[in-house]
């Protein structure tokens, strides 16, 4: 979108606002985020996944998030979010001349209560997770992001008293076509997703029993959005598409969402989970697993509150016949104490290894919110993680699936051996209430790496990871 066409649409949300301001609440909100990155041997070869590209290590970026709630009363408001998501100075929306489009919406949902009750419906483009506890960030298996990552979703949420209430959701995540598919043989052409949460609360102690059912049609994604999280490695000796035996296929997830405050001011938390992706499929096409971590948090400290966190999951075994042994997921968000080997919380995007949790097991202590000076606050993480996949079976995978890269990756998908040690220490200086001056580092060693598996021209490139970023957040 050009700059003109920008102005314009932002004074159309404006003019929009003012028009209905008469009869209903017009309340704005977002953030602006500017910031460098220096990121050397990305991928610990300063390669691309697939080794098929250089990095250029110094890269400037920018981004803009916009939500506008039009609330008639506390009880009914409509949501609309906007963003100019996460690009780099020259490229993108950001070049100097005939700039490509770059304003998208991301929320877009009515959320009220039902007249009499105290029923909340969301319907919509809205955040959609399951349960997680807080100081893992999010989800591992289907994360909002912070609403970053939004479905087209009805979600109702039902009180049954002040400590127990029901929520359900139904999801449709893809769709290839719309009113109409591209031939008369009818074929499964969505992804839908089904959602039941029960969170209990009573005096410092709440947990969350869910589960979650998704049917995957046939023709439903063509691109492979979700490729690398639901599929096995074997999957990819088939050409007919996926799920292969039947028109749709069904998955499933259960979990256990856990925290304890009554021993305030320390805190523990705890999730497990239990997922298996496309069951009556051959068997060499299932992907089925666990994962469980747990950490504990100290806040009788006003001027750091630390933490430790473990977690562990199931590794793929030695044979492709019996399909992946890694837990399923679709748009996983998780990491310990805001660690830079994985995608998380960090305040800046395009800045952590992304090492990929299922198929691991790993400690992470985070010292977070340390402030020995005003308007400073500082977190340092130190985390190692180390495979529990089999080598044999990782090796298979890079060769069934086409190459390094392609479905799993050196450094961010560990065999048993290999292991990585990460240190991030991140500060954010508040020049005013709202402004904030951040920096980020990182440091990710990897170690153990297996010829056999990535072979000699990855392993031999493997370096260690330095990254650092500075810049700008702007919270309106």
């Amino acid at each position: 979108m050009r700059p003109k066409h920008l102005i314009l649409a932002l004074a159309l949300v404006l003019a929009t606002a003012q028009a209905a301001l008469a009869a209903t609440e017009v309340r704005m909100a977002g953030d602006a985020r500017v910031y460098g990155v220096f990121f050397a041997n990305r991928n610990f070869t300063g390669w691309d996944e697939t080794g098929t590209q250089t990095e250029d290590r110094t890269t400037f970026w920018q981004r803009l998030r916009l939500r506008t709630d039009f609330a008639a009363n506390e009880n009914l408001k409509f949501r609309f979010g906007m963003r100019v998501d996460d690009e780099a100075w020259g490229h993108g929306y950001l070049t100097a001349a005939n700039p490509e489009a770059a304003i998208e919406p991301y929320l877009a949902y009515l959320q009220f209560k039902w007249p009499g009750t105290g029923v909340e419906i969301t319907a919509g483009y809205q955040p959609l997770a399951v349960p997680h506890t807080e100081v893992f960030y999010d989800s591992i298996v289907l994360a909002a992001d912070d609403g970053d990552q939004a479905s087209a979703a009805l979600h109702v949420n039902i009180p049954v008293n002040e400590n127990f209430s029901v929520q359900a959701a139904y999801g449709r995540l893809l769709a290839a076509n719309r009113t109409y598919q591209d031939t008369t043989t009818q074929i499964g052409d969505a992804f839908d997703i089904y959602h039941l949460a029960l969170p209990v609360t009573v005096d410092g102690f709440s947990a969350t029993p869910w589960g979650l059912v998704g049917v995957y049609g046939k023709g439903s994604d063509p691109d492979d959005h979700f490729a690398a999280g639901l599929r096995s490695a074997a999957s990819y000796l088939s050409t007919t598409g996926y799920p292969y035996k039947d028109n749709q296929n069904a998955m499933w997830w259960a979990g256990l969402a856990l925290t304890v405050e009554a021993l305030d001011p320390v805190k523990f938390y705890f999730d497990g989970i239990y997922g298996d992706a496309a069951p009556a499929d051959r068997e060499r096409n299932r992907r089925r697993g666990w994962f469980f971590d747990a950490g504990v948090t100290y806040s009788g400290f006003d001027w750091m509150l630390p933490g430790v966190f473990g977690w562990v999951a199931s590794g793929e075994d030695s044979s492709l016949g019996n399909g992946s042994e890694r837990l399923p997921v679709i748009t996983p968000k998780w990491g310990p104490g805001t660690s830079f080997l994985f995608d998380c919380d960090q305040d800046f995007a395009n800045n952590s290894i992304g090492v990929d949790p299922t198929g691991t097991w790993g400690l992470a202590v985070s010292l977070r919110d340390i402030s020995f000076v005003e308007k400073l606050t500082n977190r340092l993480t130190v985390a190692t993680i180390a495979g529990t996949n089999s080598p044999a079976g990782l090796r298979k995978a890079v060769l069934v699936s086409g190459g390094v890269g392609q479905y799993v990756t050196m450094g961010r998908n560990l065999a048993q051996g290999e292991w990585l040690i990460g240190v991030n220490l991140d500060s954010s200086y508040a020049i005013t209430e709202q402004l904030s001056l951040t920096m980020q580092t990182g440091f990710a060693s990897p170690q153990g790496l297996k010829t056999s598996i990535w072979g000699h021209r990855f392993t031999n490139q493997a370096q260690d990871a330095w990254m650092g970023s500075l810049g700008f957040l702007y919270t309106f």
